[in-house]
Order: C-alpha cells, then structure tokens, then sequence
C-alpha cells in the first residue's frame, strides 16, 4: 500500500462523520485510475464496516447521474442509484432553509458556484467533520475541514 493510501485511511480514521461531493461517486463507480483506490477506501472499506459514517446533499443525484442520461447509459444510472441508496452509513440531506442561508453566505464570501456552496453548507449543518472531493477552491473555506483527493495521490 503507498504512503498516500495509508495517510489518506488514517486521515479518515480519526474523523466520526464526513461529507462526501459528488466526485467520490463518480470516480468510484467509474473505477478512476487515478483515485479509485481512495474511494474504495470510503467504500468498500471504511462504509462498511461502519468505522464511519457519511452524507451527502441530495444534489450529488443531479451532479451525478446527468452525464449517465445525458449519454444513454442506463447501466452507470442504475449502479450510482444502487450506491447511494444501498451504502451503508450513509445518508443524504436535501437542501432546507438553513442550508440555502448557509450556502448563500458561502457564495458570498467565497465566490463559488452555487452547488458548491450548498454541499459546503450541509457538511457544516449536518456537523460533518470534514468534507472530502477534489477541488482546491474548497481549502479556503474556513468553516470546516476540507481532504482533497489530489493531495494523496
């Protein structure tokens, strides 16, 4: 195992509860070479043996199943669904008004898209320890922890 898998599972480890973007799903389900080893960490690993638990907003379904429509594939649509709803400890969150509040001072002060914002906004409502996925815009968020994928690589 590289010292990155072993640093990015003990990372993990130490955390009770974190919040999941949609790229975790995507480069899971569609085996990622470049991460696919992290996540299997998330989900085939640390998931299931209920070492952790984990959430989403509910609008990682949008983020995630678009291209599968978008390009017939019904296979990749049904295997995301699967994930989601059969993962153990694992929940999702649909965004209320807390959240929305909580995501428009996200945009505002940081400047990101607004799906961005409200996945921010339900790790830090929801109490998620950290927030995991892949883009570096999230390290200036001050709120709560962010673990980007690339930096275990």
């Amino acid at each position: 195992m590289g010292s990155g898998l072993r640093k990015f599972r003990q990372t993990l480890s130490r955390l009770s509860k974190i919040a999941l973007d949609s790229s975790c799903f995507i480069y899971h389900i569609e085996e990622n070479q470049k991460y696919a080893e992290l996540t299997k960490i998330i989900f085939e690993e640390l998931l299931p043996q209920n070492k952790l638990k984990a959430f989403a907003s509910t609008l990682i379904i949008t983020e995630i199943l678009t291209k599968p429509y978008l390009y017939n594939r019904p296979d990749l649509v049904h295997d995301y669904k699967d994930l989601i709803l059969n993962l153990p400890n694992f929940s999702t969150f649909a965004p209320e008004e807390q959240i929305c509040d909580g995501a428009a001072l996200i945009r505002a002060k940081y400047n990101f898209r607004t799906p961005d914002a409200i996945h921010i906004a339900t790790a830090i409502a929801q109490k998620a320890a950290a927030i995991v996925g892949n883009d570096k815009k999230w390290e200036k968020v001050k709120e709560i922890k962010t673990i980007i994928l690339e930096e275990f690589i």
